[in-house]
């Protein structure tokens, strides 16, 4: 099916992108239990700037003040593009313990859209600053000339530069009933859902095996779950010297070692001097 009339912001070469979303274990959990994701109402949303359809009304040219009726229901989901930052997993991981998943943009739409009773988007969030937003708010509904749902729908789709960082993404949902629920559910497959489960980078190493194992039992997930290796030790390199080093004195250094990979070295007195690594010490003895 053609759904290209529910992406906003989004075009065509970034449909089949990636975004990540981090939960908590229990969410994790509730997801494989019950097979539904889960949208909630855009007036939930902490930052006061992110849905100026609920916070503000209208004034016709006759002075009348309205109230637009599609305020209370919509239901919204916030996701992101931005896999593996320390900001994200400081704000939405405040425990260590909770999980990023990972789902393709074109998924959140072709599990969504075929049997929705209301109209489903999902776009890219526009960042702007506070005065702008303020004096697009303004524009936005006065000028245009026919307007429809997806103008409404551009209006959750806007935040504060602040937020910037977050590169998100919202899958967007009108019910047409009158639906008094603060939150929305859909049935979703989890295994074909959610391609990816990643553990906080925090989580020490010692106990990195057991949660996995314990995430597997839970969820029966048959897909990858590993740990985010945002704080990962980069893998040891070697540098290509010039000509230049091979007049450098090579000097056995005198060294301590302290735990399993704490090594000092010592008696080091000239800067034009190589130190022998510890595999080149023990062919020279050889």
């Amino acid at each position: 099916m053609d759904y290209s009339d529910c992406y906003i912001n989004i075009p065509d070469v970034e449909r089949h992108f990636p975004v990540y979303r981090i939960i908590t274990r229990e969410r994790l959990k509730e997801i494989f239990e019950k097979q539904v994701n889960t949208l909630v109402k855009p007036h939930l949303w902490e930052d006061p700037f992110e849905d100026l359809l609920v916070k503000v009304n209208g004034q016709l040219p006759t002075g009348e003040l309205v109230e637009f009726g599609q305020r209370y229901d919509f239901y919204g989901q916030c996701w992101t593009l931005r896999g593996n930052t320390d900001a994200m997993w400081r704000i939405y991981s405040g425990d260590k313990k909770s999980v990023r998943i990972k789902v393709r943009i074109r998924t959140l739409i072709q599990t969504f859209a075929p049997w929705a009773i209301g109209p489903v988007f999902i776009g890219k969030v526009r960042y702007s600053t506070q005065q702008n937003l303020l004096r697009w708010a303004r524009t936005v509904l006065r000028d245009e000339d026919d307007p429809t749902i997806n103008l409404l729908v551009r209006t959750l789709l806007v935040k504060r530069a602040a937020f910037s960082h977050e590169q998100e993404v919202r899958l967007l949902y009108l019910d047409p009933r009158e639906n008094l629920e603060t939150i929305f559910q859909y049935h979703i497959d989890p295994h074909k859902f959610i391609e990816e489960i990643v553990l906080d980078p925090r989580v020490p190493a010692a106990e990195v095996q057991q949660s996995m194992d314990e995430i597997r039992a839970v969820t029966g997930f048959r897909g990858p779950i590993k740990q985010s290796d945002l704080y990962a030790p980069p893998k040891t390199m070697v540098l290509h010297l010039g000509a230049a080093y091979e007049k450098f004195v090579k000097i056995a250094p005198s060294t301590t070692y302290e735990g399993k990979s704490g090594r000092k070295v010592l008696g080091i007195n000239s800067h034009k001097q190589l130190i022998l690594p510890p595999a080149e010490l023990e062919t020279s003895r050889k």
